[in-house]
């Protein structure tokens, strides 16, 4: 597959430290045909590159452009291409292995916590299908950040467990919307944070732990499961049974007719086989959990 060209990203009045990242992210990116390596690199080249700095707050600053860049790089580069995965394990490696930013005096930033990437995330955090106006363009750079965030969402890392939540809720607690993108493009988010993260999520919504009422009311279910507490097994398997009302029991292309405003709604053959993975993989999270 060929590579991306990132310059495609500079802008004359990006700031330096914004043009470091990038070039940066470039060099990794583009030392190996290996994901596995260039994730390897992209750790290393990363770590290089911040531990230059020559102050506790340089770094920070400096590690506020990693994230704003990073992000940039993701919305461009397609999920099926090498550099998506090498990405996400990139950040991975960075979190696991940890270590201080800068050898520094005074200095608390750890890549263990990934400083401030959950803060920008949650800033820029926001669903595509919502403009009125919304391209293609904004429908696949909302998959690739969904699908980049459902990689890094770990039981050592839980910065961002709400999101699951939000992209499941909006895709299978209200009625389908009328645009097929819209149903279409939430749908596809909704599967990849249940395929990717079904333990997890498992694990979180049967732990038994009440919610903090901020909590609570930032995950409430949408009105197709009123009602149903917010962390529960109960709207685990609405989720599950949502699923395979959407699929149907035809196999390859079904017209749905749930009672729920989808009736009459095509369900392409791309999307039932992503349903059908997302529900093999919340029956063998919660299997597995039995075991």
């Amino acid at each position: 597959m060929p590579n991306i060209d990132l310059q495609v990203l500079k802008e004359p009045s990006m700031p330096q430290g914004e043009a470091d990242v990038l070039d940066t992210l470039a060099k990794a990116l583009n030392s190996s045909d290996d994901s596995a390596v260039v994730a390897a690199n992209l750790e290393d080249e990363l770590r290089q590159l911040i531990a230059l700095s020559k102050s506790t707050k340089a770094a920070d600053t400096l590690l506020w452009n990693l994230w704003v860049m990073l992000l940039e790089v993701v919305r461009i580069v397609p999920i099926e291409h090498p550099w998506h995965a090498a990405l996400a394990a990139g950040m991975n490696n960075l979190r696991s292995r940890g270590g201080l930013v800068v050898e520094l005096e005074g200095c608390t930033l750890n890549w263990a916590d990934l400083p401030d990437l959950s803060m920008y995330v949650f800033d820029k955090w926001f669903d595509a299908t919502e403009l009125d106006d919304y391209t293609s363009e904004d429908i696949d750079a909302w998959k690739r950040w969904n699908s980049f965030a459902s990689q890094l969402l770990n039981e050592e890392y839980m910065n961002w467990i709400i999101f699951p939540y939000l992209e499941i809720r909006s895709a299978l607690e209200f009625p389908p919307p009328e645009d097929p993108t819209i149903f279409e493009c939430r749908l596809w988010i909704a599967t990849q944070w249940l395929t990717q993260c079904a333990e997890l999520v498992y694990s979180e919504m049967t732990c038994g732990v009440d919610l903090e009422e901020k909590t609570k009311s930032a995950i409430k279910p949408g009105p197709l499961c009123e009602g149903v507490y917010p962390r529960s097994l109960q709207r685990w398997e609405f989720w599950r049974e949502r699923l395979e009302a959407l699929a149907g029991e035809k196999g390859l292309e079904q017209e749905t007719d749930s009672g729920d405003g989808g009736a009459g709604r095509t369900i392409p053959s791309a999307s039932l086989s992503r349903i059908q993975q997302a529900i093999n993989a919340m029956d063998a999270a919660s299997n597995n959990a039995r075991v």
